[in-house]
């Protein structure tokens, strides 16, 4: 009927009831989890289960794929028509966390193929709670010693699972399990120091690292797969596609996207390198970094850094800075260098109280007893103003800073890369557009690694549907981007077994600005009003925000 407006109104005491279901059923989500996976749960900052660590075993995978099968059909019972704003959100965001983990681990036999992640979940459950803890390891020393010793055990289920590895996968699991083994050791040795009993704190490291060998041979004997077996088709693709990142595109509507990238982003680096004589952009680039003299110890250039890109963030006013962050920037410990990258972040749980983020500097130089050495390993932290950006203030840091304070615990457990990494790729744009990079090089720099995420977008589809192999993907990020063959192998080999991750750094700022432009020009917001709307979500897609708005959102 014309002028009736809405035809069947929802009365607010139906949308209450349906937002305290949804509430209930993400509460449960949390404590099953929590004890499928324990480890799990100390990441998310809940103390309590910071001595566990299980759920590698298949019954456990198929008594959890009952329970999100149980769960998905509840919250599909919730119609969307009941929520507005936030609730719509937390309902769609939750359909997808189910949804996703329901794909991959409905089907065991593809869970069994990828020996990675029992092994990188032993030696991750590890880490959380060093790098939680990093500053006093004494707190820390009986969860980890209760963790050490329940390795063996959590390895030898994995071994049990495993079937037809990828041998890709299983290449990378025997090479992270010589690592994790070393690691355990030396931490082992660590701890002992400030053990009561360090007799007994050596056996258990020991014990966990010859699991680790163990697991490493258990696998390496398996009948292994076809080489192209983690590619999981262009149907599921799309499916995850539409969970993940929102967007309703077929493969190949976003492989044209990824090429007229390549080509567009090619072009303006080649404008841009003009600036600087007949050289290309990479032969500056490279030569910028090679003559590059850092004027002071890495962690003090970094801590130098990371304050005075949270100084800009306070005096532009662009962006909202919550109660109770802040960002320790901190050196990684001898006995960690060998497993970690130049620099990397490591954000405060969920759940925890307080937001403390941990920015870690490899300083790999300041061991080596070569000047020339050191300063080869030094030059590898070229650009760190675009890095410090990206990882703190006002990228990762920030970000996951305000989400974790969000008041619906469904939203703090969204991670949508399509936002959060799409965020932190819009901080290094504009950090360059405005200025506040003081490197002369620092436009190309940005553009470059723009043009490396547009090469992501189709060689994430073409690895996923067959189209390439794992060489010839690596191939196109040397011939395309200018990498050594050895760094193309090793970005590539994340891309086998995160399907739709990669493509979602350059579409995310995509999606950011197409939003930012669109909002700001229909509601004639300023940037920080933007920037502040935009945070408030947390890391979800950018399609759903907008929906939202349909469903009464703000």
């Amino acid at each position: 009927m014309k002028g009736s407006g809405v035809l069947f109104k929802t009365q607010p005491s139906m949308m209450k009831t349906a937002s305290l279901q949804l509430q209930k059923l993400g509460k449960l989500y949390i404590e099953r989890t929590c004890s499928d996976f324990p480890q799990w749960g100390s990441g998310m900052g809940f103390s309590k289960y910071e001595s566990g660590l299980s759920g590698s075993d298949e019954r456990t995978h198929l008594s959890r794929n009952r329970f999100l099968e149980k769960l998905l059909t509840e919250t599909e019972k919730i119609s969307a028509q009941t929520l507005q704003g936030d609730d719509w959100i937390d309902r769609r965001c939750f359909l997808s966390l189910l949804r996703t983990e329901l794909l991959n681990s409905r089907d065991l036999q593809r869970w069994r193929t990828n020996p990675q992640e029992c092994c990188d979940g032993a030696v991750g459950a590890v880490f959380e709670l060093l790098s939680r803890h990093s500053d006093n390891l004494k707190k820390a020393r009986t969860s980890i010693e209760a963790r050490l010793a329940l390795i063996p055990r959590f390895l030898k289920e994995g071994a049990s699972t495993i079937r037809m590895p990828v041998p890709l996968w299983c290449k990378l699991a025997v090479q992270s399990c010589k690592g994790a083994s070393e690691f355990i050791l030396t931490l082992g040795e660590k701890l002992s120091e400030i053990s009561p009993d360090a007799t007994r704190t050596r056996r258990l490291a020991r014990k966990a690292a010859d699991a680790f060998e163990d697991y490493a041979q258990a696998v390496s004997s398996k009948k292994q797969g076809g080489h192209g077996d983690f590619a999981i088709g262009r149907e599921r693709f799309e499916y995850l596609l539409r969970e993940r990142t929102g967007l309703d595109w077929t493969i190949p509507e976003i492989e044209a996207e990824g090429r007229r990238l390549i080509l567009t982003l090619g072009e303006e680096m080649q404008q841009e390198a003009k600036k600087f004589g007949p050289k290309t952009a990479k032969e500056i680039l490279d030569s910028a970094r090679e003559s590059w003299l850092p004027e002071a110890p890495l962690l003090e250039l970094y801590t130098r850094s990371s304050e005075a890109w949270r100084a800009r963030v306070v005096t532009s006013g662009l962006f909202p800075i919550p109660l109770g962050e802040s960002l320790k920037v901190t050196p990684v410990p001898d006995f960690m260098r060998d497993h970690f990258p130049t620099a990397a972040y490591s954000s405060a749980g969920p759940f925890e109280k307080h937001q403390r983020g941990t920015f870690w500097v490899n300083d790999l130089g300041s061991s080596k007893k070569d000047p020339a050495g050191a300063l080869r390993e030094a030059r590898q932290h070229f650009g760190l103003e675009l890095t410090s950006a990206h990882e703190g203030y006002p990228g990762h840091h920030l970000q996951f800073a305000i989400q974790n304070q969000h008041p619906s615990h469904i939203r703090r457990l969204c991670s949508h890369a399509i936002f959060y990494e799409g965020w932190t790729m819009w901080c290094e744009k504009l950090a360059v557009e405005k200025g506040w990079c003081t490197g002369p090089f620092s436009r190309l720099q940005q553009l470059h690694d723009a043009l490396w995420r547009a090469h992501r977008i189709v060689i994430d589809c073409g690895l996923h549907t067959g189209k390439l192999t794992h060489e010839s993907a690596a191939r196109m990020l040397v011939k395309g981007v200018g990498f050594t063959l050895a760094r193309a192998r090793a970005d590539v080999n994340w891309y086998t077994s995160q399907p739709t991750v990669p493509m979602s750094y350059l579409l995310g700022r995509l999606e950011l600005e197409r939003v930012k432009d669109a909002m700001m020009r229909k509601e004639g917001w300023s940037l920080r009003e933007f920037h502040d709307w935009a945070l408030s979500h947390g890391a979800v897609p950018w399609r759903w925000i907008l929906d939202a708005n349909l469903h009464g959102g703000e």
